[in-house]
């Protein structure tokens, strides 16, 4: 079966989301790291915050172009079915980008806050709120609220493909995890890259949080592509059959060179080589902007990769 029925509208959307969620997640750890009642990590909680529920939003709207008539996107949340996994992930979506959009806003700079509150119309009084003093005070119970939600977006682009039973390609709970490391990892090169585009260094303390976060969760990346691989070999023919897509198949040179190659080993090793003082103890550790930014590039280009071969895969398959 080679009926294509999800396009590039849908890679882009579950690429966007897993962006959002990754954010999300590394704003809201650098939240939580405190010393003296102040966090650690500002610039990185900041930018995650600032950043988070943009890709989201983008992915949601493509995602209501690619239902065909778009106009009737409201329909989903007229209604909740608790066993439909669009449903679910509809309104759990709308949740989470709530939350991101509140979580921006707390990060706002007081001033710019004070300003925008002070330029609304007489008519729209009520918009003064939100330079409420007790802003900056939401911040770690807003990241306490949208952590959570941030790993269930990340896994829940992964279930939303897993619940097509239909696919072998899909029908295994290592997809959601590998999606959900891969949301992870991407949302953390996007702060990474933004803060390298930010026109300062990135300095050591951010440099070496955030690295130790990708190169975890790259790690953890790698290790479920291998089971899933081997889950696949001793699965029923028509999963082996599946398996072959990427295993000889028009999507070999995808998944092992772009994917596994450019997207996991090249920037694991980058990262590895910038921290090696670090590792070996020896010297001080300077993280390079030019060199983390291209590791943060093939960061994001393999998670997009990793996407488009699964939904494009995926849909080539079926049990018959």
């Amino acid at each position: 079966m080679d009926h294509i029925h999800w396009g590039l509208l849908i890679v882009s959307y579950l690429f966007l989301g897993g962006i959002s969620a990754g954010l999300f997640f590394i704003s809201g750890l650098a939240t939580y790291l405190q010393e003296t009642g102040s966090p650690i990590y500002p610039r990185i909680a900041r930018v995650g915050a600032m950043l988070a529920p943009w890709p989201i939003s983008l992915g949601s709207l493509l995602l209501v172009f690619d239902l065909g008539r778009w106009y009737r996107f409201y329909k989903l949340f007229t209604t909740f079915t608790w066993h439909s996994p669009m449903s679910i992930g509809a309104w759990f979506l709308l949740l989470f980008t709530v939350v991101a959009l509140a979580y921006f806003w707390a990060w706002l700079p007081g001033d710019l806050v004070a300003r925008a509150a002070a330029s609304v119309p007489r008519r729209l009084r009520f918009l003064r709120i939100l330079d409420w003093p007790g802003r900056e005070g939401l911040r770690r119970r807003l990241a306490a609220v949208g952590f959570p939600l941030s790993l269930g977006v990340g896994i829940y682009t992964g279930v939303l493909l897993g619940a097509v039973q239909s696919r072998p390609f899909w029908n295994t709970n290592l997809v959601a995890q590998i999606f959900l490391f891969s949301a992870l990892s991407t949302g953390c090169a996007t702060a990474i890259l933004a803060l390298c585009l930010g026109g300062t260094a990135l300095d050591s303390r951010g440099a070496r949080l955030l690295y130790g976060v990708d190169i975890s969760l790259i790690l953890l990346e790698f290790f479920l592509v291998v089971p899933y691989v081997i889950h696949g070999e001793l699965s029923p023919l028509a999963a082996q059959q599946a398996l072959r897509l990427i295993l000889g198949g028009p999507f070999t040179f995808a998944f092992w060179g772009l994917f596994v190659g450019l997207g996991l080993l090249a920037p694991l090793l980058l990262e590895l080589w910038e921290i090696r003082p670090l590792l070996l103890d020896r010297g001080e550790f300077h993280a390079s902007r030019i060199l983390a930014a291209v590791t943060a590039l093939l960061v994001i280009f393999g998670g997009f990769v990793l996407r488009y071969v699964f939904v494009f895969a995926g849909q080539m398959t079926s049990f018959e």
